[in-house]
């Protein structure tokens, strides 16, 4: 039987973090919506934040260890994943499938549980998504990038949704700001291990020249790009213009880095972009929050 440690390994327990991180920001945004000029405690309810959180840990988990599973040739040929269990046969795939199908069971009905039918379907959407379409396209197309960002979007939304019930425009802006950081932030990983992914048979950078300029272009226009849906909250009334002292230089830090990618093609500047990249959304949620 597999151990503790190979189970973390099998979901990614790190990648999950940041992942569901991002639906805490979704329901605490979704608190200061509907609180409009009062406190964002009036809404904030443990029972649904608890079930954003557990119900959002489980389906992801459920999410990477379905895709290590389906992705199991590819990883034992790539340095990056060749240590992980299932290759290392530390684990079975039986193991690997039953353990990841009651999470994401149990992942649906703490959500439909605790929370409301939309945030519960979008968990459902998010794991079908990464799972059944991402995972089996990224052997075929570098477009797998462009889908892959749809499920990687909407834990924001789905912790916004768990508060308000629906998706509004507010909900759409959010999904829009994550869905936007994903490209320089994925494409910079894939700068970094080109070579790596080419072993898998996987081209995830967007131009079929690898790491040459048209694909540092893509990436500094989809930085503009999310650089000016950052800005939406404050048009749309969430934030308030003070938010920009924070997200304006988060954002322009984000573009000198994303321009200097596109300068020099310099794998050393691919990598500052993805350390870049991590910061960026934790300060411009939390702006949003503040103020």
């Amino acid at each position: 039987m597999a151990g503790f440690k190979a189970y973390l390994q099998l979901v990614k327990f790190r990648l999950t973090a940041t992942v569901v991180a991002t639906s805490v920001f979704g329901y605490l945004l979704g608190c200061k919506w509907q609180a409009q000029a009062g406190s964002i405690s009036d809404f904030f309810q443990w029972k649904e934040f608890a079930g954003v959180l557990l119900g959002g840990l489980l389906v992801v988990f459920a999410s990477n260890g379905l895709n290590q599973l389906i992705e199991k040739g590819p990883d034992a040929k790539m340095s990056r994943t060749k240590g992980r269990p299932l290759v290392e046969d530390r684990m079975t795939e039986n193991e690997a499938r039953w353990f990841s199908l009651i999470c994401g069971i149990l992942g649906l009905v703490t959500m439909a549980l605790t929370t409301n039918f939309v945030a519960t379907l979008l968990s459902l959407i998010s794991l079908i998504t990464y799972v059944f379409f991402y995972t089996p396209m990224k052997g075929k197309t570098p477009l797998a990038v462009m889908v892959g960002a749809i499920p990687g979007a909407l834990p924001p939304l789905i912790g916004y949704t768990a508060v308000v019930g629906r998706i509004d425009e507010i909900g759409v802006v959010l999904f829009l700001i994550q869905f936007f950081w994903q490209f320089p932030h994925f494409w910079a990983i894939a700068w970094l291990l080109h070579e790596d992914y080419q072993k898998a048979g996987y081209w995830l950078l967007p131009s079929i020249g690898g790491r040459d300029k048209k694909s540092a272009y893509q990436v500094l226009i989809y930085t503009v790009v999310l650089i000016l849906s950052s800005l939406m909250p404050v048009f749309y009334g969430l934030a308030a213009t003070t938010c920009l002292t924070l997200v304006l230089p988060a954002g322009m830090f984000m573009l000198w880095r994303a321009y200097k990618l596109f300068r020099t093609l310099d794998v050393a500047e691919a990598r500052k972009l993805l350390f870049t990249s991590f910061v960026y959304t934790p300060v411009v949620f939390v702006a949003y929050i503040l103020f």
